[in-house]
């Protein structure tokens, strides 16, 4: 196991083996892995920070919203439906009209 997924701590094939059945305490993992001169897996952080969690949800987030623009021309409201991509603040119009409870006018 610890040669197919380098990247398991010693407790993780401790689990895999008692789903198995067998009992296993750490410390033999530990050992057996030194006896075949297998490394433990690299240090990984797996605490991860606020900041670190909030980048990685914002690479695929979206947020949608409506404005209104008043028309100085004709009087009237101008609505718009847009979504906006978080981590690249690109602003995706999706659509307008004059009229919200009407049919809508595709935007660019």
């Amino acid at each position: 196991m610890a040669k197919e997924n380098t990247d398991w701590d010693y407790r993780r094939p401790q689990g895999e083996l008692l789903k198995l059945g067998h009992r296993v305490a750490v410390s033999t993992i530990r050992r057996a892995l030194k006896r075949l001169r297998l490394p433990p897996a690299p240090g990984r952080d797996s605490d991860t920070s606020w900041r670190r969690f909030l980048r990685a949800q914002a690479a695929s987030m979206l947020t949608c919203d409506f404005f209104h623009v008043d028309c100085a021309v004709t009087l009237k409201h101008v609505y718009v439906f847009f979504v906006l991509e978080v981590a690249t603040r690109y602003v995706h119009v999706l659509g307008t009209t004059t009229n919200p409870d009407g049919p809508r006018t595709s935007g660019s």
